[in-house]
C-alpha cells in the first residue's frame, strides 16, 4: 500500500502490534507479548494494509503523523498502524469495565466474577463506535475487507455495516463462546448478538464454540440456522460461523531455539537457578483466574508430598506475567499465588534448593525460548482457555526432543495436541501422578510424543491459519487472495 492509497485490508484490535515507551534508557519500541499480536503481526507484514489499535504507550503520540498513523515495523515498514487515543474514563469503562469484568468472565464461565454497571456498557459501546468510525474513515468509499479482533469490539460490526452495508466485515473471537445456559446470564445478550450478526463472518478457535454461538443466536433471537449448522440468517443478513484454530510461526521458534543466543541463555539460567543435574518443569501463564495457577500449585504440593524422591532433584519454574492489576479479582489472585509459592518453598525447600522458582514478570519470546527448550516438562493447567499458544510454542522450541507436554483438557489446544498427556487441573492427585509419569517416561516414548506434536505445529503454522482466514475474507470481498497485498 502506497501513501494516499486506501487499504484493501483493515485490521482492528485493542492491543497494538508496536508500542513506544519511555524508559530509563530512553524511548524504546516494543512488540507486546501475547497470542493475538504474535499471530497477526507477521500476517500484516506479509499482506500489508492498515491496523487500527489503542495507542497506550507512554511515548506513542510522539511517533505518529497528523493522522495518528505510522509505518511499521520500524526496521522494515510493511503496513500502517493507526493509533486510537482513549481517555482514562474510556479505559476504565470499556477495557477494565465491560470487556474484562463482564465479557471475559462470562465467556470463561466464571459467573461469580461478573461485575456489571450500566456505565461499563455505555462506555463499551462508545469506544466501539469510536473504532468503527475510524474504520469507515480509512475505508472511505473504496472496497476493503475489515477484520475485527476479539471480544473488545462486539458492537463495532453493527456500526460499520449500518454505514457501509457493502463492506465485508469479519470478526475473530479469540476466547471461548459459552453455552446458552451460561450466556443467558448476560443482560445485554440480545444487543450483543444482534451486533455480532451484522458480520459476514465470525471466526472461533473450535467447532464447539461455533456450535455454542449458533445455539445462542437461535435461542435468544430466533435466528434461522442453515442445514450445515454453521450459517445464521437474521433480519436478512447471513453470517457464516466457522472455526479457524489459531497457530504460531513454528519456524521462528525453531530458529530461535537453535540460536547461539539461546544456548548462552540456557547456560546462564542453569547457573542462576542451580539447575545442573536436576529435572526442570515449566509453567508460563498470565496472572489470570482462567489459567488454573492455584490448581497447578496445589498439584505440585501433592507431588512433592507423595513423591519425596524428587525433592532436590526437580525444579519447577513458573513465569507469571502481571495482568489487569487494577481489577480487584486479579490483585487477590496475585497475592494468593505468591503466598502459595512461598509456602511450597518453605515447606519443601532446603538450603541448597527450592522447589518453585517464580519469575514474576512478562518475558518476550527471546527470553521464553531458552526456558521452553531446557524444560523437561511443560505444565499447562487452564480451567478454561480459548486456545493457549504457549503449548504450541513449547513444542516448536523442543529441538532436543526431550520434553513432555502436560495439557489441560480445558484448553482449546488440547483438541490439536493429541500426543500430550491429558490432565484435569481440578484433579490435584491426577496432575501430580502425570508429573511423575512425565519425569519417569522412557526416552523413546518422550521422543515419539514430542516429534508427533512438532510435526503437527510445523504443518499447521501461522501461514496455514492465515491462508484459511484470508480465503474466507477474499471470497466475502469478491476479491482474489492477491488483492490483500
Amino acid at each position: 500500500m502506497n501513501a494516499g492509497e486506501k487499504p484493501n485490508l483493515i485490521v482492528v484490535s485493542c492491543r497494538e502490534p508496536y508500542v513506544h515507551k519511555r524508559t530509563s534508557r530512553g524511548v524504546v519500541c516494543e512488540r507486546p507479548a501475547g497470542g493475538l499480536v504474535t499471530a497477526l503481526e507477521p500476517a500484516m507484514q506479509r499482506l500489508g494494509g492498515l491496523w487500527i489499535a489503542w495507542g497506550d504507550g507512554s511515548a506513542d503520540r510522539d511517533f505518529v503523523d497528523a493522522e495518528d498513523k505510522l509505518w511499521v515495523p520500524p526496521e522494515a515498514p510493511a503496513y500502517q498502524l493507526r493509533r486510537i487515543w482513549l481517555t482514562q474514563e474510556e479505559r476504565e469503562m470499556f477495557y477494565l469495565g465491560f470487556a474484562n469484568q463482564y465479557l471475559w468472565p462470562l465467556c470463561h464461565m466464571f459467573i461469580d466474577a461478573l461485575r456489571f454497571k450500566r456505565v461499563f456498557w455505555q462506555g463499551y459501546k462508545a469506544v466501539n463506535e469510536k473504532f468503527a468510525t475510524a474504520v469507515l474513515e480509512e475505508a472511505g468509499g473504496a472496497p476493503a475487507a475489515v477484520w475485527i479482533q476479539d471480544y473488545h469490539f462486539a458492537c463495532a460490526p453493527h456500526v460499520i455495516k449500518s454505514a457501509r452495508p457493502d463492506l465485508p466485515v469479519s470478526l475473530f473471537w479469540h476466547i471461548p463462546w459459552p453455552p446458552w445456559d451460561i450466556f443467558r446470564f448476560c443482560s445485554q445478550k440480545t444487543e450483543l448478538l444482534e451486533c455480532l450478526l451484522a458480520c459476514d463472518l465470525i471466526g472461533f478457535h473450535l467447532d464447539r464454540y461455533c456450535e455454542n454461538f449458533v445455539a445462542c443466536a437461535r435461542e435468544c433471537l430466533g435466528a434461522n440456522v442453515g442445514d450445515d449448522g454453521f450459517e445464521v440468517e437474521y433480519r436478512g443478513q447471513c453470517t457464516a460461523v466457522k472455526s479457524f484454530p489459531i497457530e504460531i510461526d513454528s519456524q521462528l521458534f525453531q530458529k530461535l531455539a537453535a540460536s547461539q543466543k539461546t544456548e548462552n541463555s540456557m547456560q546462564r539460567l542453569e547457573r542462576k537457578y542451580s539447575l545442573a543435574g536436576r529435572k526442570v518443569g515449566l509453567g508460563v501463564d498470565r496472572l489470570d483466574y482462567t489459567k488454573g495457577i492455584p490448581e497447578k500449585l496445589r498439584a505440585l504440593d501433592v507431588f512433592f508430598t507423595r513423591y519425596p524422591q524428587f525433592i532436590e532433584k526437580f525444579v519447577f519454574i513458573q513465569v507469571l506475567a502481571p495482568s489487569r492489576s487494577k481489577i480487584q479479582a486479579y490483585r487477590v489472585l496475585t497475592e494468593r499465588v505468591l503466598q502459595k509459592v512461598e509456602e511450597l518453598n518453605i515447606r519443601f525447600g532446603t538450603n541448597e534448593w527450592k522447589p518453585v522458582v517464580c519469575i514474576n514478570s512478562s518475558l518476550d519470546r527471546e527470553n521464553l525460548v531458552p526456558l521452553y527448550r531446557m524444560a523437561d516438562l511443560m505444565l499447562i493447567t487452564p480451567v478454561q482457555d480459548g486456545m493457549n499458544l504457549v503449548a504450541k510454542e513449547y513444542v516448536a522450541s523442543q529441538i532436543d526432543e526431550k520434553g513432555v507436554l502436560l495439557l489441560s483438557e480445558f484448553a482449546g489446544a488440547h483438541e490439536e495436541m493429541k500426543h500430550s498427556i491429558t490432565i484435569n487441573p481440578y484433579d490435584s492427585e491426577g496432575v501430580a501422578d502425570a508429573i511423575r509419569r512425565a519425569l519417569e517416561m522412557p526416552e523413546a516414548e518422550r521422543k515419539k510424543r514430542i516429534r508427533a506434536s512438532r510435526d503437527f505445529v510445523s504443518k499447521h503454522d501461522a501461514n496455514t491459519w492465515l491462508d484459511s482466514v484470508m480465503g474466507e475474507l477474499a471470497s466475502l470481498a469478491d476479491l482474489s487472495k492477491h488483492a490483500f497485498r
